[in-house]
């Protein structure tokens, strides 16, 4: 599937949850305002990132298993951390100032993340596909067995690519 479809339908679908939050909890709207613009720009940045390493790697990036590793053990431990925060009673949920501008800052996170993939599709004339942890670009306008047709081809460059690389270097 797109990344900016994706990314674009996640949005809506926190954007629904912080509508529901807003209208139960009232929250400090500068605090919100913030959270939501340096989650938008963390998007934004971490979307374009993702872009980079897909041109750099001719088409392709996937993520090696150490940074997504580093990636699952950091939630956890900010999950962990809130978790201790709620139940120390260091973050009250009665007074949700702070703790409530979760609901604006994650869509705002995603939605960040869809136009950063939006921009680049448009710069570069190709989509961002995306499957499970490995993330690729193919030309826009491809029937879905052209598509189909161009990854096998794009995977199997990567592959002879990475293959020759190997032999050489182990001629050395």
């Amino acid at each position: 599937m797109r990344a900016y479809q994706w990314h674009l339908i996640l949005a809506t679908l926190w954007s629904i949850t912080a509508v529901v939050g807003a209208g139960l909890h009232p929250f400090n709207v500068v605090v919100a305002s913030a959270a939501s613009i340096g989650a938008f720009v963390v998007g934004v940045v971490s979307a374009r990132s993702t872009a980079k390493r897909i041109e750099k790697n001719d088409g392709e990036y996937r993520p090696s298993r150490r940074r997504t590793l580093f990636g699952l053990c950091l939630g956890l431990a900010f999950g962990a951390l809130l978790f201790y925060l709620l139940f120390s009673e260091g973050l009250s949920l009665s007074t949700p100032l702070q703790f409530n501008s979760v609901y604006v800052a994650v869509p705002a996170l995603v939605f960040g993340r869809a136009v950063g993939f939006g921009t680049w599709e448009v710069r570069n004339g190709k989509e961002i596909q995306w499957e499970g942890r490995t993330s690729y670009s193919v030309p826009k306008g491809l029937s879905w067995q052209e598509k189909y047709q161009y990854r096998a081809e794009q995977r199997n460059r990567v592959r002879t690519k990475n293959s020759g690389e190997q032999e050489a270097s182990s001629k050395v």
